[in-house]
């Protein structure tokens, strides 16, 4: 502030930039007329002496106009305010443009991934499932096989795609709507290495929506051929081995848990292998060993030269309608012994087959009492047994819901649970087994046969399992005349091999015939012209 007018002002004199604004300076008087002291901020409250002081000084307008703009009281006073405005509104605008873009970006994550649909499918409601194959199914490197999957949608479909693993394998359009809205379509895929792989199928819809099955894994496995094949095995407990498949024939040595095998072989019912020991070709019971491959590649062999049992099997299991079992009705004066020797998954899962086997001398005729329990419903069954002495055996089989297609169940079998027949023990009439998922047994077709001049060519396939290497002979039968051809092949599932038989006499309506281990296994009738 000027000092223009004096500097004794007083100690509260306001200071330029102070925080608050300061009152307006008193009004002008003109040259010539007296001026009094006013009692504003800066001037002094006694009159008299200001006017003292004005008459001292020479009046100058100019000077004062000057000092007037120094102060700055107006311009200072009116700016100071609005000068946060713009700031203000910088803000604002910002938080407005951040705000939209997050409503954008999460608008647009709803949409992209409402259903899967890139481009406004986002209310397309689907359902998808892959019917075949059944999972961990083995499949052969090189052979085709098929997918087949159902779906359904509120909207039309277009496309099924098919994927094995992340690679795309076959693709299907869809130009017609089925009336139940249920739509299905097979598709193809072909393995070139052995291992697991994810099968998943991924459906579009009219919009562009889409949808992926569940994953099922397959297992390809190398093909069977023609030749018998071996595999490898780990014992997973210490087991007996012995020269013939039943607890019957003589004990050949042992296997402590941990040694790696080679499987040679199978006996027909896969609850005894044969393997490469250092004794040389021994049995070992199947659940003592965990094969590493399928077992769909050793053949079924027969049973080894050496000690046979002492008396064959000759039990027949007749189911009885109620579970109960009378005082033991044996005319021996000398008691039994029964052990459950096996429990094997049959028919894709849905049953399970149970042997018991008659361990004593003395031979046992009537009925018996057999029961499972564990990851299988408990169920009872008695059966008119006939078992004979040393090792006379009994199978029954138990219905299982669900089927069991998976590793890891186990299954109790009790025999004779209330003891009402007297044994020579007691205390071995249960046992725990380790299911194992089953395997598709051979399924033996006739192609239709051509009849030649002076042959008949008729070619068998194996729509099932894998039969291993044995002798299979087809014959025809025309009347009382029959010839026939016999061969040892292997068939994997769905290969075929031909047989040329010699044509006999006559003409007229004549059987062909498939016998495997002296079965009829399939047969079809046909007509020999003139």
């Amino acid at each position: 502030m000027s000092d223009r007018y004096g500097t004794d002002y007083p100690e509260d004199e306001p200071i330029i930039g102070g925080g608050y604004a300061p009152p307006a300076p008193p009004p002008l008087t003109p040259p010539g007329q007296p001026q009094y002291a006013g009692t504003g901020a800066g001037y002094e409250d006694d009159g008299e002496d200001a006017l003292d002081s004005y008459e001292d000084d020479e009046y100058d307008e100019d000077d004062y106009e000057d000092d007037e703009d120094s102060y700055g009281y107006y311009d200072e006073y009116e700016d100071s305010a609005p000068a946060r405005q713009p700031m203000f509104y910088v803000f604002v605008a910002l938080a407005a443009l951040v705000g939209g873009i997050v409503v954008f970006l999460l608008f647009s994550l709803v949409n992209n991934g409402n259903g899967g649909s890139p481009s406004g499918g986002g209310d397309t409601k689907f359902a998808v499932s892959i019917d075949s194959p059944p999972k961990d199914k083995r499949v052969e490197i090189g052979k085709m096989e098929e997918v087949i999957v159902q779906a359904s949608a509120t909207e039309a479909i277009t496309r099924f795609e098919l994927f094995v693993g992340d690679k795309l394998t076959d693709t299907v359009t869809v130009s017609e709507t089925p009336a139940d809205n249920k739509y299905r379509a097979v598709m193809k895929f072909t393995l070139t290495a052995r291992g697991n792989y994810d099968l998943m199928v991924r459906v579009t819809a009219s919009s562009g929506a889409t949808k992926e099955s569940s994953k099922v894994r397959v297992i390809a496995i190398e093909p069977v051929g023609e030749r018998p094949q071996t595999i490898k095995g780990k014992v997973v407990a210490d087991t007996t081995l012995r020269s013939g498949p039943s607890e019957t024939y003589p004990e050949s040595g042992t296997l402590k848990a941990g040694t790696e095998v080679t499987i040679l072989g199978k006996n027909k019912s896969v609850d005894w292998l044969l393997i490469d020991s250092a004794q040389g070709q021994r049995w070992a019971k199947r659940t003592a060993i965990d094969p590493l491959d399928s077992l769909e590649l050793v053949p079924v062999r027969d049973v080894t030269p050496t000690p046979a049992p002492t008396q064959e099997a000759t039990s027949t299991s007749i189911p009885s309608p109620s579970a109960s079992a009378s005082t033991s009705p044996t005319a021996n004066p000398n008691a039994p012994d029964f052990v459950p020797t096996n429990a094997v998954l049959i028919e894709g899962g849905a049953k399970l087959r149970v042997t018991v086997q008659n361990v004593s001398t003395n031979a046992y005729n009537g009925p018996l009492v057999i029961g499972v329990s564990g990851d299988i419903a408990s169920s009872e069954l008695a059966i008119d047994a006939k078992l004979a002495g040393n090792g006379g055996t009994a199978t029954v089989d138990f219905e299982v819901a669900p089927p069991i297609t998976t590793t890891g169940k186990k299954a109790v079998v009790s025999v004779d649970p209330k003891n009402a027949v007297k044994e020579a023990r007691e205390d071995n009439n249960g046992a725990t087994f380790v299911l194992l998922p089953p395997e598709e047994s051979p399924v033996i077709v006739i192609q239709t046969p051509t009849v030649q001049p002076s042959a008949i060519s008729i070619t068998v396939q194996n729509t099932g399992g894998a039969l291993a290497a044995t002798t299979v002979t087809v014959r025809v039968k025309l009347g009382s005349s029959v010839t026939l051809e016999e061969k040892s092949i292997a068939l994997a599932k769905n290969q075929s091999a031909t047989f040329t038989v010699a044509r006999p006499q006559g003409t007229g309506e004549a059987t062909a015939e498939v016998v495997i281990n002296g079965q009829v296994v399939a047969s079809a009738q046909f007509t020999i012209s003139p």
